[in-house]
């Protein structure tokens, strides 16, 4: 009898263990799975930071071309600049749908690694591709916005136009390599760790 009363004891303390067990790897589960979620949030946010930034601007650059469009030089530029805000607020509209189509609780760590290899291959490429034009960018920029807001026409003062657009130029360059490196590249790092873990995690 008491032999009996043992094994039931043990019976139960052995379904205890196993329901401790299942419920820490449950939390283990979600802690990583929230990590790499949270980055992704992050993502998300400046992404609609930049859809919503590049909407102004092509605002604020539509207005401008369309008040000075009699003189060529100004709607050149105004054309210029505004087709490269759509091209931006096409490529934030599209990274925003990659990021949303994340869902880490039910799509497996395959699925979800080849859309974070695809966000990551476009940011890559948007990067390399934004750095070769930031130079007429900031010129036509100027150009449109100083006539815009000060009413000068930045033609008339050539040595200061390219000074300013030069000093501009160079740290638009520093600010993208920087933001670069501290809003995505390490956000992808922290990304694949947590991936990586859990995949670890499953296999055990």
């Amino acid at each position: 009898m008491e032999l009996e009363y043992l094994k039931n004891i043990w019976k139960e303390q052995d379904l205890k263990l196993n329901e401790n067990v299942k419920l820490n790897e449950k939390i283990l589960k979600n802690t990583f799975t929230q990590d790499a979620n949270g980055v992704i949030e992050n993502l998300l946010k400046w992404e609609y930071f930049s859809l919503i930034e590049f909407v102004v601007f092509f605002l604020f650059m539509g207005i401008s071309t369309y008040k000075f469009m009699d003189d060529w030089r100004f709607l050149l530029s105004g054309i210029f600049i505004n087709a490269f805000f759509v091209g931006c607020i096409t490529v934030s509209t599209r990274s925003i749908r990659i990021l949303n189509s994340i869902d880490l609780f039910s799509q497996s760590i395959v699925d979800t690694k080849q859309v974070i290899l695809k966000f990551k291959k476009r940011v890559n490429y948007f990067v390399k591709t934004f750095l070769f034009i930031v130079p007429p960018v900031v010129v036509t920029f100027l150009l449109l916005g100083v006539r815009f807001v000060r009413n000068i026409n930045l033609f008339d003062y050539p040595v200061f136009f390219a000074i300013l657009s030069t000093c501009i130029i160079v740290m638009g360059y520093i600010i993208i390599f920087i933001s670069h490196r501290i809003l995505y590249l390490r956000k992808f790092k922290l990304i694949e760790n947590s991936l990586a873990e859990l995949e670890e995690f499953k296999a055990e």
